[in-house]
C-alpha cells in the first residue's frame, strides 16, 4: 500500500502523522519505506532518530518520485510519502502514485476552504487514474476530541471526501519529534495522545 500525506498549507501536522504511520506499520511487522518528499526534510531526521527498521529515501523531484515509487513498490509492504506543503507538481506526482492520500487540515472553516484546493487536485488524479487514490481529510488540532461543529461537518460533506476522527490539540504531538519518539513510546503523560493517534492509524490503514 502506498500512502501519501499532502496538504495545501503548512503547520497542520502532516509530517507528524506520516512519521507515526510509518512507525505504526513497522510495529505491525510490515516492511516500510519512507519517502521524504518535503524539501525541509524534517521527517528524515525524525525517522533516523527513531531507530526503527524503516528504509528512508529523500526525493523531492516529481519525476523521480513517479519512477522511484514504481520501482520501490516491490521492495516493501508499504510506502509512506511525506509531501511538501502546497499544491506543487510534487504533490501531483504523489497523488498519481499513491493508493491512499490523506489531507491533514486545521479544525476551522478557513482551513477546510484551503483544503478544498487539495481536494480538487485529488479529484483530477482520481479522474486520470479511474478512481485512485482514495482520499480522506484528517482534522487536526481539535479543541474537543472528536467533536466537530455542524458548520465544519457541513463544509466537509460538501467537499465530498471522507472525514477521519482526527487529533486533538495536545502538547505530546508537538513534543514527539524533539524527543525522537512516537507518542505511544512517551510514557504515561502521553496516554491520551497515544490513544488518539493509534485510533487514527487504524482508520488510515483500514480496508
Amino acid at each position: 500500500m502506498i500512502y501519501g500525506l499532502t496538504n495545501s498549507k503548512g503547520g497542520v501536522g502532516k509530517t507528524t502523522i506520516a512519521v507515526h504511520l510509518a512507525a505504526w506499520l513497522t510495529k505491525k511487522k510490515r516492511t516500510v519505506i519512507f519517502i521524504d518528499a518535503d524539501p525541509q526534510s524534517s521527517a528524515s531526521q525524525w525517522i533516523r532518530e527513531l531507530n526503527l527498521p524503516i528504509a528512508l529515501e529523500e526525493i523531492s523531484d516529481p519525476e523521480k518520485i513517479i519512477h522511484r515509487v514504481a520501482k520501490l513498490a516491490a521492495d516493501a509492504n508499504d510506502i509512506v510519502i511525506d509531501g511538501p506543503a502546497g499544491l506543487s507538481t510534487t504533490t501531483r506526482a504523489i497523488m498519481l502514485r499513491a493508493d491512499k492520500v490523506f489531507l491533514p487540515c486545521g479544525p476551522s472553516i478557513l482551513d477546510l476552504r484551503a483544503a478544498s484546493k487539495a481536494v480538487a487536485l485529488l479529484r483530477e488524479a482520481q479522474k486520470s487514474r479511474k478512481g485512485l487514490p482514495k482520499g480522506a481529510l484528517i482534522p487536526n488540532k481539535l479543541q474537543k476530541r472528536g467533536r466537530l461543529s455542524r458548520e465544519m461537518l457541513g463544509a466537509a460533506n460538501k467537499l465530498g471526501i471522507p472525514l477521519l476522527s482526527g487529533l486533538s490539540q495536545r502538547q505530546s504531538f508537538a513534543d514527539a519529534a524533539g524527543q525522537a519518539k512516537v507518542v505511544w513510546g512517551m510514557g504515561a503523560t502521553s496516554l491520551l495522545a497515544s490513544h488518539e493517534m493509534q485510533q487514527l492509524m487504524k482508520e488510515m490503514t483500514r480496508g
